[in-house]
């Protein structure tokens, strides 16, 4: 019976991938249909002869298509584009006096119209033929993909809308150490209620208005503030981080599990997780009260060790309804879970702290007069590791200060003096209910307790007696050259071990975040290190060990809980189609922005997507719900209407510029002119492909 159940369920996925997969195929198949649609359409409405109507590019002549009166319709074997073909007209100008010979007609044919070729001399051409109208229906052929591209954008959206649309709001969730958010003091359960002139804004909007926006004068926030009604304006200035503008705000997340019961299933087996459930909803832990994400934190964090009680509210079937009942209320049960604390895993390393890189306002740091440049290298008189000593480890201070009371001494080096000038300066550790990592963007180490964040260098200053470094010959003054992390095998099969991750290269290793992933690696898993030793460059292979000391304060629960999730529900359809003209709008302009902002590199050309990048996307979506899907078919469509009328030859906005020359001096433009500029169109258009979807190949060798 059980296996039977297995392979239901197995099925029941093979079929909704399968099924997503086709959505997916269908919605990119169709947005390029419209946009040839338009071209098609206004073509004929102008008179013109179209040969053949192709949905993808019929290379070497792999097609499935039939022809119906004069047109040859259409689905060629390369499937990301697709054309029409004109009587007379052809993309490459080389093949303008062809494509003229082509459609030309004998003298005195009542179905001729004179018109003047690229070289200056007059033919007779079949009045049917795309050279024989005038410029301004030509640019109205040309122009129609784009347009019907916008026109369905708006459709698309419009049809999400009525549906309902799910999105995540602005509430922050954490904030990146050293990030302009954490930089302005924003916390865990803040929200952004406003970016710019936009209110109730998504996470969509958030992380466009911040990688788009101005670096220099910032971007302008309103922010309602956790457990207050009223609202604070701010403004930050984004900071490039990962390749991307960012000011370093995770997105939100709720007091629930995640609503993905396999999912959840597989983490709670691999975990060895009490009996959790996918929707249960956290209302207590250890006795104490919690309605929100920030709420669960600063209980888990009030005791990080030891086994903690978690209260949730369980959904219960419900009894079946009687007929006229109409829907039952949904029935949920207080449960009581134990989840057992986590111990962080250690190499035994202690590196070598730097300088202080930021400082949070309104922080105790800030109002001691602590600066970025500073160098701490004593707490209370005892030693801070620096190159080449032993001293308090770097990257425990944090949980070290959590539990300081009353005022401390930190003996520090102002910035630019000498190491032997040394200033003391008395602080006070304030109270920390949340949770600080530098995983990402090449985060500094946090000292939440302080507001302020360090360095830490990637020279070893010491090693714990005993410890996996100790045992692998590690020695202070080694530098940490490159880190890999070699994950356990997954469950009994050898054969599914995670895919080696390393950190290093010419960025160098960026050891907060090393140490953070050593922190939380599972059992089984290894660190291959390679370390500069003088002219030596070394290779040691490490397990690590369960910590004595540091725990992990969000234990397992923080990772099952699910995003927040809002619903825009419209109540007519002039305000339905209000949100799919800002959709619209939005999408269209953000394609412009972003265009701008990567010849400014504002934007790291990494950060680029081709063809797998859309299809991932496209499955994705189609996978969530039908309205996101239409949102990303939006999306695409405003991609796809503004990257093709951009002044390249080749594409539509090439076109539109060579039709523009031709009506200002009433003759096509140089044949040898055009013929280079669609050769330059050409070459940038293949180079683009290829970059991009070399892109799209290391993200899925990376798993980026």
């Amino acid at each position: 019976m059980g296996m039977c159940l297995m392979a239901a369920s197995s099925l029941a996925d093979f079929g909704g991938n399968v099924l997503s997969a086709l959505t997916a195929a269908a919605g990119l198949g169709f947005v390029i249909f419209v946009h040839e649609l338009g071209h098609f359409a206004v073509a004929r409405m102008c008179g013109v002869k179209c040969e053949k109507f192709m949905v993808g590019f019929d290379f070497w002549g792999l097609k499935l298509s039939r022809r119906w009166g004069e047109t040859e319709y259409g689905i060629g074997v390369f499937p990301l584009g697709g054309y029409v073909k004109m009587l007379g007209q052809d993309d490459d100008p080389s093949k303008a006096a062809e494509q003229l010979e082509a459609s030309r007609v004998e003298e005195g044919s009542e179905y001729g119209k004179e018109v003047i070729g690229p070289d200056g001399q007059k033919r007779l051409v079949d009045r049917r033929s795309y050279q024989a109208k005038a410029v301004w229906q030509r640019m109205a052929i040309i122009s129609a993909g784009v347009v019907m591209n916008m026109i369905f954008a708006f459709i698309f959206a419009f049809l999400a809308f009525g549906l309902g649309v799910k999105y995540l709001p602005c509430v922050i969730s954490q904030t990146s150490p050293g990030a302009p958010a954490w930089q302005a003091g924003l916390e865990a359960g803040d929200e952004l209620v406003q970016i710019g002139d936009r209110r109730d804004p998504s996470f969509k909007h958030l992380s466009s208005y911040v990688t788009l926006g101005d670096m220099q004068t910032g971007v302008a926030f309103r922010v309602r503030r956790r457990g207050a009604g009223s609202e604070e304006e701010r403004v930050l200035k984004p900071k490039k981080l990962d390749g991307l503008a960012k000011i370093g705000v995770a997105p939100p997340r709720s007091n629930r599990f995640f609503d993905d019961k396999k999912g959840l299933a597989a983490l709670a087996e691999k975990w060895g997780l009490p009996d959790v459930r996918a929707d249960d909803e956290v209302v207590a832990i250890g006795g104490t009260a919690v309605d929100s994400y920030a709420g669960i934190i600063a209980a888990l964090v009030a005791q990080p060790t030891g086994d903690i009680d978690v209260t949730v509210l369980r959904k219960t079937p419900a009894e079946q309804p009687s007929a006229g009942a109409g829907d039952a209320p949904e029935q949920r049960t207080e449960v009581t879970l134990s989840f057992a604390d986590r111990r962080a895993r250690t190499l035994g390393l202690t590196m070598a702290m730097g300088p202080i890189v930021a400082i949070q306002q309104g922080s105790p740091a800030e109002a001691a007069g602590l600066k970025p440049g500073d160098q701490i290298v004593a707490i209370d008189g005892e030693s801070v590791a620096l190159a080449g000593a032993n001293g308090l480890d770097p990257e425990t201070l944090g949980e070290r200060l959590a539990v300081s009371r009353g005022v401390i001494e930190l003996t520090i080096v102002p910035e630019g003096e000498d190491p032997a000038d040394t200033s003391i300066i008395m602080v006070t550790p304030r109270p920390v209910s949340w949770v600080e990592t530098p995983g990402s963007g090449r985060a500094p180490m946090p000292l939440p307790a302080l507001g302020l964040c360090y360095r830490i260098e990637p020279t070893v200053a010491g090693v714990v007696p005993g410890s996996p470094a100790d045992e692998a010959g590690i020695k202070p003054g080694d530098q940490l050259a490159s880190v890999t992390f070699i994950n356990p095998p997954v469950g009994d099969n050898p054969g599914k071990a995670g895919k080696p991750a390393t950190i290093g290269g010419k960025k160098g290793v960026h050891i907060p975040a090393t140490l953070d992933t050593v922190k939380r690696l599972r059992e089984g898993a290894q660190v291959e290190l390679k370390i500069k030793r003088a002219d030596e460059v070394l290779t040691k292979k490490l397990t690590p060990a369960v910590s004595e000391e540091s725990y992990l304060a969000e234990r397992e629960l923080a990772g099952l809980l699910g995003p927040i999730l809002r619903e825009r529900v419209v109540t007519s359809v002039s305000e339905q189609a209000a949100y799919a003209a800002d959709e619209t709008w939005f999408s269209l302009t953000t394609v412009v922005r972003f265009v701008q902002k990567l010849f400014s590199q504002q934007v790291a050309v990494d950060k680029l997507g081709g063809p797998i990048t859309i299809l991932r996307g496209s499955f994705l979506t189609a996978s969530v719900s039908t309205s996101e899907f239409l949102l990303f078919l939006t999306m695409l469509s405003a991609n796809l209407a503004v990257l093709n009328f951009l002044p390249i030859p080749v594409l539509d906005g090439g076109h539109m510029v060579f039709l523009a020359w031709e009506g200002i001096t009433g003759k096509p433009a140089n044949e040898r002119l055009a013929i280079a500029l669609q050769l330059v169109g050409v070459a940038m258009l293949l180079s683009l492909m290829l970059f991009v979807t070399y892109n799209d190949i290391a993200r899925l060798v990376t798993g980026g």
